[in-house]
């Protein structure tokens, strides 16, 4: 229950506070994970899951045909 506690006030103190404005959702498909971006263009959560996972899929999609 405790650590429930801490969680939600770590965020509510994160989505009030300066970054609150630029949290994003991730932009892949089955991700349901929220992020803060180091750069403005960042578009997973984490560039080596979700991201390499995304490219991933690109390629095969072009590939596909083939």
């Amino acid at each position: 229950m405790r650590l429930a506690a801490l969680f939600a006030e770590d965020a509510a103190a994160l989505l009030a506070g300066p970054a609150g404005g630029r949290v994003r959702a991730c932009a892949a498909e089955e991700c349901v994970m929220l992020f803060v971006p180091a750069h403005p263009s960042r578009r997973w959560c984490s560039p080596a899951r979700c991201g390499n996972r995304a490219r991933v899929a690109r390629c095969y999609q072009r590939h596909r045909g083939d």
